[in-house]
């Protein structure tokens, strides 16, 4: 990861030389009547230009969902919360360096109390030539309060020169519930680059599950700090680079109290020349007593061409905790395509069900059936390039 950060500016200052477009425009509030029932509110940022949906009976609650300029001017204390949320990040120049590039900032934020089981669907669609997305995302959930919340970050049929860089802040108040569902699925040379915090506080619960497989390069860095006893999380994740497609992941689960829970589990499959890296740490402060923490990461090699490299780490400073890890990286196991190919299944379609097979456990818990739907289509797209 050193070697990486060390190159970062590089790689960034490359991609912005292509870039021409840079600028946004205004939000647009829209009318329900062009967003789906099933939604309670619906964010989009198109190659520059945002629209936004919130339901009335949210606004009536106090949720807010929209550009930081305008989420300060009605409230005024989430300043306060953006720069909690930041500090952490204030002396790790890869945060530094994505932090300088950003122009814009979307805010979500759920009031205390406020449970709510629609989505929230956040979109970002970079499609022009030359264009550059330069984010910022806050999602806030006030104490006691719950939401499901989906980022999808994509490119419609285009295959630009294109950048990406954004930072998710996440915050999850006491005895509050956050599901995130975050897709990346960008044109195939569009350069994504993300840093990623959650701040899990007392009795705080929160489940990330991340869908990593479009672009060139992407480099996405993750940080779950459990900050509040009796808090948890649970990352799932899963990337399917093909062709020349090159994916780096960075995880870290750091328990600061007592009595704190951390799963994290991805799986990633790789074809072609493609390359991927997973670097995990378990950071365990020395107060942070009867923690229990794990991570897993499972790679499935489909070409003799293509490169994964997993490194799992555990940084333990105390005493009566429960941490491990585990990491596996196979090929296509033999017995299971003699068992689909005796019953007559072709022996290509048999080595798509079982990459679907193995991809299924993490795409089931993407809450957004509409987008679930399009990520299993875009891993058998993946898979039939390959033929």
């Amino acid at each position: 990861m050193a070697k990486l950060k060390e190159n970062l500016t590089t790689i960034l200052d490359d991609a912005l030389a292509k870039i021409t477009q840079r600028n946004f425009e205004p939000v647009e509030v829209l009318g329900k009547e062009k967003h789906a029932d099933d939604l309670c509110a619906h964010f989009v940022w198109k190659d520059g230009k945002q629209s936004v949906f919130l339901c009335p009976k949210a606004v009536e609650k106090g949720a807010v969902f929209a550009d930081a300029e305008e989420a300060l001017k009605s409230h005024p204390e989430l300043a306060d919360k953006f720069e909690s949320l930041s500090k952490n990040d204030a002396d790790d120049a890869y945060s530094k360096e994505i932090s300088s590039l950003a122009e814009e900032s979307i805010v979500l934020f759920i009031p205390r109390k406020m449970c709510q089981k629609r989505e929230f669907l956040l979109d970002v669609e970079l499609s022009e030539v030359s264009r550059a997305a330069l984010m910022k995302f806050f999602i806030i959930i006030d104490d006691d309060a719950s939401a499901v919340v989906t980022l999808n970050m994509h490119s419609r049929g285009t295959n630009f020169e294109n950048l990406f860089t954004g930072q998710v802040y996440c915050s999850v108040g006491k005895n509050a519930h956050l599901v995130l569902n975050e897709v990346q699925d960008f044109g195939g040379r569009t350069v994504s680059v993300r840093r990623e915090q959650t701040i899990v506080q007392e009795g705080g619960d929160f489940h990330w599950n991340i869908c990593e497989l479009g672009g060139t390069k992407s480099y996405d860095s993750l940080d779950v700090r459990l900050e509040g006893e009796n808090s948890s999380a649970v990352v799932y994740g899963l990337y399917f680079p093909v062709k020349d497609q090159r994916m780096h992941i960075e995880t870290r689960q750091d328990h600061l109290v007592p009595r704190t829970y951390s799963n994290l589990h991805y799986k990633g499959a790789l074809a072609d020349q493609a390359s991927a890296s997973w670097e995990g740490m378990i950071y365990v402060d020395p107060k942070a007593e009867k923690t229990d923490g794990y991570q897993k990461n499972e790679n499935l090699m489909l070409s003799d061409e293509a490169n994964v490299f997993a490194k799992p780490g555990l940084e333990i400073i105390t005493d009566d905790v429960k941490c491990s890890h585990g990491t596996t990286i196979t090929n296509i196991d033999d017995d299971q395509i003699f068992y689909l190919t005796s019953r007559g299944i072709p022996e290509r379609e048999a080595e798509k069900l079982v990459i679907r097979g193995f991809f299924d456990t993490i795409l089931n818990l993407v809450t957004y059936a509409p987008i679930r739907g399009k990520l299993q289509d875009k891993i058998d797209l993946k898979m039939q390039e390959g033929d």
